[in-house]
């Protein structure tokens, strides 16, 4: 997986996902605990859907399911607890029967410090779990 370090490389159309670390979200160092960024990524996801007309509780009733298949993460600084952070979410590529999600994370102090970079690559799969080519409607839905 190559991710996404530059501003200026990152695919649209995008969106994004304003979020408060919450004290629950850090560890004893007053980090933002690493573990939390990938839920990050899947609230930043459904964001990019909604954006678009449709919650991923519509997509799964139209028969398609997005497991994560692989997941990288690239921590670059940290946030802190009560940081105000963007998630930047966008589709880096597209397979016959796949989608690469891509994120980035923004921070402190003004909101332009890219804090990590990260990337999500799904299935696509029907409700029993076989692999089903990516659907036109939803290329064409993710595509705006």
């Amino acid at each position: 997986m190559a991710l996404i370090v530059k501003p200026e490389d990152f695919p649209a159309p995008d969106s994004r996902l304003r979020l408060t670390v919450s004290y629950g979200e850090t560890d004893r160092m007053g980090y933002a605990y690493y573990g939390h960024y990938p839920h990050w990524f899947e609230r930043g996801r459904g964001q990019f859907i909604r954006e678009r007309g449709m919650s991923y509780g519509e997509v799964e009733a139209r028969g398609v399911w997005l497991p994560v298949r692989d997941l990288a993460v690239r921590y670059l600084r940290p946030a802190h607890y009560d940081d105000e952070v963007t998630v930047r979410t966008a589709i880096s590529a597209w397979g016959r029967a796949s989608i690469t999600f891509a994120y980035q994370v923004y921070g402190p102090p003004d909101g332009t410090a890219l804090l990590a970079a990260g990337e999500t690559l799904h299935a696509c799969t029907s409700p029993k779990g076989r692999p089903i080519p990516v659907p036109a409607w939803l290329r064409e839905l993710f595509s705006f």
